[in-house]
């Protein structure tokens, strides 16, 4: 570990333009041991505040395991979000020691970073968007089925789900895939063919060739990266959910991801309501 003194030898000013959500997860856990810790005026909740957060927002997370890892989730999302930013609230904090400590994972993101910008590797959104032609031309090999010179195929919805959750997904697909719904899924262990580079098909699947997402809930989806990079790339597209495009479902009981918290949860969990679970999710996604 650094001594506390030496992020006075960091050059900071790198950072200024690096977004909070290229982050990974090594660095947001130091971050979270490093700012849980009860140390009034220099912790997790004067970081939140000084990026505007209100303070009902702040008391909800002061009851989660990990309210750092909340806050980062949350404020990952803002276009405002940078590292730069972050690093100057640590400075006024006087929390040199977290700066010294992320510095050498902190450079390892920050480089990964740029070598996707200079590659030309699209790894948000809003740049699948803007690269959609060059997207379309390889987008064929994407999913199963697709053809050379055939049609794009599309579909009803994308499954988001964690490894530990297929069998909730299997159940949906032999449901919601026969009569009397007959929808069209995207799941990536049928759907996916191998040898496309994984975050790219992801995205084109999701910005271009689904209709809509569902999100499976758990404790596991809570701690994946790749399906909180998923879920981030649907909500981009749809600020506040104004054309309905993610439904989240709660498979197992859990927080509720702040970035989900405003929109309204189709409930696995509880034995009375699953007689019309399926029901009730089809004409929730009203994709027809």
């Amino acid at each position: 570990m650094a001594e506390p003194n030496d992020w006075e030898l960091i050059d900071l000013s790198c950072y200024s333009d690096f977004p909070v959500r290229h982050l990974r997860q090594r660095t947001r856990n130091i971050l979270s041991r490093s700012l849980n810790v009860n140390l009034r005026g220099k912790d997790w909740r004067d970081v939140a505040d000084e990026m505007e957060y209100d303070y009902i927002t702040i008391l909800k997370w002061e009851r989660e395991q990990n309210p750092m890892g909340c806050f980062l989730r949350d404020w990952d999302t803002k276009e405002s979000s940078t590292v730069g930013k972050l690093i100057d609230v640590l400075e006024d904090l006087g929390r040199q020691d977290v700066i010294s400590e992320i510095k050498k994972p902190l450079d390892e993101d920050h480089n990964l970073w740029r070598r996707g910008e200079t590659e030309g590797s699209p790894l948000l959104a809003n740049e699948f968007i803007s690269q959609q032609d060059d997207l379309a031309k390889r987008s064929r090999c994407i999913t199963r089925g697709d053809r050379a010179n055939g049609p794009i195929e599309t579909f009803d919805a994308y499954v988001c789900f964690c490894k530990a959750d297929s069998s909730i997904v299997h159940t949906m697909m032999s449901i919601l895939e026969k009569p009397p719904y007959n929808l069209k899924l995207c799941v990536q262990f049928r759907d996916l063919v191998p040898g496309c580079p994984k975050v790219t098909a992801e995205a084109e699947l999701i910005t271009n060739r689904c209709k809509r997402m569902i999100v499976i809930l758990s404790p596991e989806f809570l701690g994946s990266d790749e399906c909180d990079f998923q879920a981030k790339i649907a909500l981009s597209l749809n600020p506040g959910s104004r054309a309905k495009y993610v439904f989240p479902v709660m498979y197992k009981q859990c927080t509720l991801p702040p970035i989900l918290g405003h929109i309204a949860v189709c409930d696995y969990t509880k034995a009375d309501q699953k007689e019309w679970f399926w029901e009730r999710l089809y004409r929730s996604l009203n994709v027809r």
